[in-house]
């Protein structure tokens, strides 16, 4: 390149320079006389606070205005902070600092006194500077109580940050206003994006609130796998709601388990026969199944009106499902009664019902303090126990008409039957002894009351072996004179039949003291 040239384009650069700087003097003449006529004006109050914003990049700031700066709340920038801040004192504030000011600056008022002038052009940084309303008439502060001023913001603000759960404020409006590290990194979870590319203000969570239920706090469910829960407490602040949502996953997975439990306990009591009512620790019913409604005739709607304890019994009472009481005094009584046993043990009675069927209400204590009813309909068992107990009498007083004295023994040796001819002989009746009557105790009392005979050794022999079992037979002799014919048969399971036939049977003496002596202790 020819140094004529070279030379050239150093002078025009030199020259650009020039007039570059000299443009950037005048700027910040201009700047500081504008800023001269403000604190000048009346009623300007101190000196405001001054940002200088290269591309929304904070370049440089006044003293003052880094310590406001750093009393505002979080945010992904300086810029997003400052205007979160600014916004509800300057309606429109976004707009006009959407584009760079025109020649000569812009100012805005606020509502409430508020000014903030903005200044620069299209290359040159953008000068903010704000003076708030309350700045002309807050008291000055010393360098010392200022530095202790912030010293505890920073602390609340790493304490708020420090805490695991989301909290944050919000405008009426909706428009998120703060938010702590926590809330931040919700919704950056939510939105599947890194904390530092979130705009601002960042959405509000309360977009994914569940209605209530009951008198439960509203709960927030966000997107995941599995979903996350939170229970939000709300308290109003002024204009603003302060939010704070406490995680509630484990409380949600353990209601979800009882829900669960519930409806198969449910499914599982509908198909029973047993009629089921539990009654929680106020005494009012919280569970029942079909079959309680089915058994008692109490209507399906009752049932689901939750009635206490005594009324639940007061409508059984009305429709004659209970056994009919001598009078409603004792009648209640005897309902206080079964509350008491149930609570304090088990309480178990069979009500035979006017209509003529048998019912078994089992009562059982929870310990949480409820109270489980149920009711069973046994009138075919108790029917069918009645008939067997009446055919076993029959079966007895047949056996007691036999002239023939017989006793069953068990395979264990314990005698399980007797009529009342072998009671007559013997003078024993099995049905007074004490305690359950053995082999050994019998052959006592018969070897007591008959002449030696090796029969009874015989017979010991007979009764312990219980194999290879046959038929026998011995002749006895009482010491009353009176012949007797002793039978063993083996029976079915292992018993053995003992029939005592008497050739003549004289009749049986008065019982002394002496013979009642000689008989077993059983």
């Amino acid at each position: 390149m020819p140094p004529s040239l070279v030379f050239a384009f150093l002078v025009a650069g030199s020259a650009f320079a020039a007039a570059l700087v000299a443009v950037l003097a005048l700027w910040l003449v201009e700047d500081r006389r504008r800023d001269a006529r403000w604190a000048a004006a009346p009623g300007a109050g101190p000196e405001p606070y001054v940002f200088l914003f290269d591309d929304h990049r904070l370049m440089d700031a006044t003293a003052a205005a880094r310590v406001f700066l750093r009393a505002l709340p979080g945010g992904p920038d300086d810029w997003q902070r400052l205007l979160t801040h600014l916004g509800p004192r300057f309606p429109g504030l976004a707009q006009a600092l959407a584009s760079p000011p025109a020649e000569g600056g812009v100012t805005l008022r606020g509502s409430d006194g508020s000014a903030l002038c903005a200044t620069g052009g299209p290359a040159l940084p953008l000068r903010l500077a704000f003076l708030p309303a309350e700045a002309a008439e807050a008291p000055a502060l010393d360098i010392h109580c200022q530095r202790a001023q912030t010293q505890e913001l920073e602390c609340l603000r790493r304490t708020i940050d420090a805490l695991r759960m989301p909290v944050w404020q919000s405008a009426a409006d909706g428009t998120v206003l703060w938010v702590n590290r926590a809330y931040l990194s919700e919704s950056a979870t939510n939105a599947g994006q890194p904390e530092d590319e979130l705009s601002w203000p960042p959405p509000n969570l309360l977009d994914h609130l569940q209605p209530a239920r009951g008198n439960a706090p509203p709960r927030l469910r966000l997107p995941g796998d599995p979903p996350r829960w939170f229970e939000v407490e709300t308290v109003a602040l002024g204009e603003c709601r302060l939010h704070v949502a406490t995680p509630a996953g484990a409380l949600v997975k353990a209601e979800t388990s009882r829900d669960e439990m519930m409806q198969t306990l449910a499914k599982t009591f509908a198909e029973l026969p047993i009629g089921l009512a539990v009654f929680d620790r106020r005494r009012q019913l919280a569970l029942f199944n079909p079959a309680l409604s089915d058994l008692t005739g109490l209507r399906p709607d009752f049932l689901m009106s939750r009635p206490p304890f005594h009324a639940f019994f007061d409508r059984l009472r009305d429709l004659r499902m209970i056994p009919e009481p001598r009078d409603y005094h004792g009648w209640r009584q005897e309902i206080a009664d079964i509350e008491k046993a149930a609570a304090t043990g088990n309480y178990e009675d069979t009500w035979n019902m006017p209509s003529g069927a048998t019912y078994r209400v089992t009562a059982h204590p929870h310990p949480d303090g409820a109270l489980a009813l149920w009711f069973a309909d046994v009138s075919a068992d108790m029917s069918l126990t009645r008939r067997f107990r009446a055919e076993v009498q029959t079966c007895q007083d047949i056996f007691d008409q036999l002239d023939v004295a017989i006793a069953v023994f068990s395979p264990a040796g314990v005698m399980t039957q007797s009529n009342g001819a072998f009671s007559d002989l013997w003078s024993f009746d099995a049905t007074l002894a004490a305690a359950p009557v053995e082999t050994a105790d019998m052959i006592a009392l018969w070897q007591a009351q008959t002449e030696p005979t090796p029969a009874w050794e015989r017979l010991t022999g007979y009764m312990s072996d219980l194999s290879g079992r046959e038929a026998w037979s011995a002749d006895l002799r009482q010491l009353s004179g009176a012949q007797v014919q002793l039978r063993a048969t083996p029976l079915g399971g292992g018993s053995v039949m003992l029939a005592f036939h008497t050739a003549h049977r004289a009749p049986p003496p008065p019982p002394t003291v002496a013979k009642r002596a000689s008989q077993p202790v059983v």
